[in-house]
């Protein structure tokens, strides 16, 4: 019988132990010395991290092989996946840590993202592509967005996470040379429909109007939508449509009713409940939560 492999939030530390996060970031040597540069396979079940080695090297064990890697890279480690590290004691860098609905959002917008998001990944930065070196960038942002309080610094760092993820799929192999004419024509799709949605989620347009700016029938816009994101063209407009409330519930003083009638909800008591429908919690309640987060010193 397989040993219980352990469930943290950071390595070492249970749900119950720490405080609540949707992103954190530390220097490497923070934690692996408290191991001895050495990790003990174990999994993060809502979390995806992402390593940044500026020094050293050392190899990914937990799985079939050790998966040996070296300075200077990028390691992602996607929600559930079974890892551990041997590392040598000069290794430096930073380490991100996320929440996994951050990786389903962004996934969500395009099948080769989603399927780099689904395994273990190492990332060379020694070959100069400028993806990776792009994403080692946003990674050195997020640290120091973190470490701070500037205006704006919730938004920001939501686009830096997006960046470095397009960036470490594109610099994997996930570019438009890895998909066929017809992902490729999808992709382009998709593309035009995200920008569509942008321009006019909060007029609650049917499936129709969507389909029929772009040529396409509802039922097959649909399936394209399934087949390169996972999701209904209606889940999409519903994601986008939170998307706007949330930045509106934590940015600005305007009521939950003001914020309702702005993206297009004739009854507000209807946006209640669709909010608490796609996120489990009501718009009062995410404010609250979300602003006593953003008062928190650090």
């Amino acid at each position: 019988m397989r040993p219980q492999v352990p469930s943290y939030q950071l390595y070492g530390e249970r749900p119950q132990e720490t405080a609540e996060f949707w992103l954190h970031c530390e220097t490497l040597p923070e934690r692996t010395h408290l191991h001895n540069w050495e990790i003990s396979p174990h999994r993060h079940d809502a979390f995806f991290q992402l390593f940044w080695l500026s020094e050293g090297r050392g190899e990914i064990v937990g799985g079939a092989q050790p998966l040996p890697f070296e300075a200077p890279c990028i390691l992602f480690i996607p929600p559930g996946a079974v890892h551990g590290f041997a590392y040598s004691r000069d290794v430096d860098g930073l380490v991100v840590t996320a929440l996994a609905d951050r990786l389903q959002s962004i996934s969500a917008g395009d099948r080769q993202i989603g399927l780099f998001g689904q395994n273990i990944g190492i990332v060379s930065l020694a070959n100069g592509d400028g993806d990776a070196r792009f994403a080692a960038d946003c990674i050195h942002r997020i640290h120091a967005e973190l470490a701070g309080q500037a205006v704006g610094r919730t938004i920001l760092l939501e686009t830096l996470m997006t960046a470095v993820l397009v960036s470490l799929a594109r610099a994997h192999g996930g570019g438009a040379g890895a998909r066929t004419e017809v992902e490729e024509r999808d992709r382009r799709r998709m593309e035009q429909l995200q920008e569509l949605i942008g321009a006019h989620f909060r007029e609650h347009r049917p499936a129709s109007f969507y389909a029929e700016r772009l040529s396409l029938s509802a039922a097959h816009l649909n399936r394209i939508c399934r087949r390169t994101t996972g999701a209904s063209l209606q889940q999409m407009v519903a994601r986008r449509l939170i998307d706007a409330a949330r930045r509106e519930l934590v940015f600005t003083p305007n009521p939950v009713q003001e914020i309702a009638y702005g993206l297009g909800f004739a009854d507000p008591a209807y946006f209640n409940r669709f909010f608490r429908q796609q996120t489990g919690t009501t718009p009062g309640a995410y404010r609250a939560v979300e602003r006593s987060r953003l008062d928190a010193p650090g």
